[in-house]
């Protein structure tokens, strides 16, 4: 910019700045206040280790496992044709050809039968994507082969058994056989497990006349998986992807209490270690606490785990003692340290903390097994805590864990922390429990009760942090001085405050928080929206917030969100409502891959990534005379990138179209090609200006800008 040696006092004197560096937004701020490096805005955007904001890879469809759309209103009653041919090399869309026309509507649901030669089956109730009047295709995601036979089109027919949402998704890795990893999906009638490193699916069956139709909570506990129904008998399965497949429901009904086992004379050998016991009929298993109530040679009340047993009279475990040949004792299971036990009391979630499920006691289980009656407590503040390493068996406790701070709360979650800390998350407080190995001793201490949780699965623990949503934002609890809890001043989303207000809190508790690549992303339901339509991204290593992401398709939501996968397959995954398996921050392309109608296609939207500079007012009030802008941009290394450029500028409020990438470089920037543009911004007089990204296509990199101007209004007269 040309300069002179010397000007006067109503000279125009010329202005630049440079923003570079970028590490994430600010708009709890005022665009002015904000300082370099910092964005007022930042939407589908990263900002990287060089400091470059980039527009956000793209999500990809792994596999759409959920083949067949159950049946759905409105629906039209189509008479039955008969395919003339079928044709498509490849089974993921199959073409279906009519010698008259097939009179049916575009994107409207059909009823399939008769297509063999495709894997998954084709066949059943799918969505009609009209091409001519007499052909029409059908997406089956993820199947191989070739169709053959003859199609017969149709009314879609009325199916209980398909599947028409997803209540659950969880991260599992098959350790009892190839430790392939899998994220298990819940749908309403089958658990299907999809292998992310083959794209095969299983199917694990529910129990004979159950199926699923509200959320449920899914976790892994000694090797099993559990599966839980708020109010309901939890579901259980062995974990091993080359036996049943097949989940049954937990032992329910009233609970048998411990009885004497060993009567029958010397009934004990001990043998280098190993205590072999025989007792008619004991019903133990692997993994079962006991303890010994009458000898002579084991120590009385010492409690032992059942290692193996060799038939249903006889049991073994482990005990330091010297060799005996025969003695008699006297066992019984673990007793109770409260009142007396029960099985799993039909809880809604779960955690697992000190080999102990711990869970909300929130109803009684009585009644026969196989037909339990369960009897809501109608109490929302309390915890039960299973015995040590049985996921059936809980000790009444009641009010022991009874968590209320002086005014009437309920609980939301918990998080297991070190040195046996069970962090209790409630609504309006925040507890610890410590010294959980023997419940007798356990301590229950108030953290604060200014500040509870809004959503169970947001929480998350990120080094010494636990990160939580709560009603003032994103907060976080360190663990320091010996691990004592101790709340933070300040909420972690302070930054972003203003965004942070946009989540609707009547439907705040789906929220969902994980870590992974030094990222936080929690999704939210933002703008009165009822299903996770967002995700919020915390970089810890910039440490600002980072982007709030979003996809341009209505019909999709963050529905689970978890980490998953090893190897390239590692990373955060969204299983959406739709029954989709979808890999975040993983295509290079400009354009999400989406799944967001069960048995639908693939949809391709564009992320529509965008950036906005903190306001320019080179350090002075007055106006300004903005004259031109420098700004050096990158295109991803696999695509070509375009995008829109806008000047926003403050008293005098304007908005300035600039143009485009491709305006000014006489096309798009091409892959892997950098390039400085300079464009002008027209002369507006206005006291501050921003400059605004808005990518239309691929990935583009904004990596510098710098602004032009002079000082415009160096009179002492009031500006008007």
């Amino acid at each position: 910019m040309p300069r002179y040696n010397a000007y006067g006092d109503y000279d125009d004197r010329p202005i630049e700045e440079i923003e570079v560096g970028f590490r994430g937004f600010n708009n709890r701020l005022r665009p002015d206040q904000l300082p370099k490096g910092v964005l007022a805005e930042s939407l589908n955007g990263r900002c990287d280790i060089n400091g470059e904001w980039q527009t956000r890879k793209g999500i990809q469809v792994k596999l759409a496992p959920f083949a067949a759309t159950a049946f759905v209103l409105p629906f039209y009653v189509y008479a039955d044709a008969a395919s003339s041919s079928l044709s498509g090399a490849t089974a993921a869309v199959i073409t279906i050809n009519f010698a008259a026309p097939h009179g049916i509507v575009d994107q409207t649901l059909v009823g399939v039968s008769g297509i063999t030669g495709v894997t998954p089956d084709p066949n059943g109730n799918r969505i009609a994507t009209v091409t001519t009047t007499t052909q029409l295709t059908i997406s089956v995601a993820g199947a191989t082969g070739t169709a053959a036979g003859t199609a017969t089109v149709g009314a879609p027919s009325l199916d209980d058994t398909a599947v028409n949402s997803v209540y659950g998704a969880m991260a599992f890795y098959d350790d009892a056989n190839s430790n392939d990893d899998y994220i298990l999906i819940a749908g309403n009638a089958e658990v299907v497990a999809l292998n992310l490193k083959t794209n095969a699916t299983t199917s694990i069956a529910y129990p004979v006349g159950v199926t699923i139709s509200s959320d449920v909570d899914m976790i892994i506990f000694k090797n099993k998986v559990r599966i839980f129904r708020d109010g309901l008998t939890s579901l259980e399965w062995d974990g091993d992807m080359s036996g049943g497949l097949a989940f049954t429901e937990v032992p329910n009904g009233v609970y048998t209490q411990p009885v004497r086992l060993g009567d029958g004379g010397n009934n004990t050998v001990i043998s280098n270690g190993v205590v072999t016991v025989t007792s008619t009929a004991h019903g133990l298993s692997i993994g079962t606490s006991i303890v010994v109530t009458e000898s002579s040679n084991l120590t009385i009340g010492s409690e032992y785990i059942i290692a193996t047993v060799p038939d249903v009279d006889t049991f073994t475990f482990y005990a330091q003692h010297d060799d005996v040949v025969s003695h008699n004792n006297h066992f019984s299971a673990n007793i109770s340290q409260g009142l007396g036990f029960t099985h799993s009391p039909a809880p809604p979630w779960a955690v697992v903390h000190q080999k102990r499920l711990v869970v909300p006691f929130n109803y009684t289980m009585e009644g026969t097994s196989g037909s339990p009656t369960i009897t809501d407590r109608e109490v929302r503040d309390e915890l039960i805590f299973s015995q040590i390493s049985s996921s059936d068996t809980f000790d009444y406790i009641y009010g022991q864990f009874k968590f209320m701070s002086g005014k009437s709360d309920y609980l939301v979650g918990l998080h297991s922390f070190s040195e046996d800390q069970l962090v209790v998350f409630n609504r309006e407080s925040i507890f610890v429990i410590s010294n959980s190995l023997d419940l007798k001793l356990a301590t229950v201490t108030l953290i604060t009760n200014e500040l509870g949780c809004l959503a169970r699965k947001s929480i998350e623990q990120i080094g010494n942090k636990v990160v939580f949503l709560s009603d003032n934002g994103v907060y976080a609890l360190d663990f320091q001085d010996l691990y004592n809890l101790r709340g933070q001043d300040i909420p972690l989303s302070e930054s972003i405050n203003t965004s942070i207000n946009r989540i609707n809190l009547d439907m705040s508790s789906t929220c969902q928080g994980v870590y992974f690549d030094n990222r936080y992303y929690l999704s939210a339901p933002i703008d009165g929206s009822l299903t996770n339509n967002a995700m919020f991204v915390f970089n810890f290593l910039n440490k600002e917030w980072e982007s709030i992401d979003s996809v341009a398709d209505s019909n999709w939501d963050y529905r689970y969100v978890l980490v998953a996968g090893d190897g390239a397959q590692r990373g955060v995954y969204v299983v959406n409502q739709q029954g989709g398996v979808h890999l975040l921050d993983a295509s290079d392309s400009g354009n999400d891959s989406l799944i967001t109608q069960i048995g639908g296609t693939t949809n391709s939207p564009l992320i529509a990534g965008s950036a906005t500079t903190r306001a320019v007012t080179a350090g002075d009030l007055g106006r300004k005379k903005w004259k031109s802008w420098d700004i050096h941009l990158e295109s991803s290394e696999v695509a070509d990138s375009n995008a829109d450029f806008t000047a926003i500028t403050e008293n005098i409020d304007s908005t300035i179209a600039l143009g485009s990438i491709s305006s000014f470089n006489s096309g798009v920037l091409t892959a892997g090609e950098d390039v400085s543009l300079r464009g002008r911004f027209g002369n507006p007089r206005a006291y501050s200006v921003q400059f605004k990204l808005d990518t239309t296509q691929g990935r583009p990199k904004l990596r510098a800008i710098k602004f032009n101007g002079h000082e415009s209004f160096r009179n002492t007269n009031k500006a008007i």
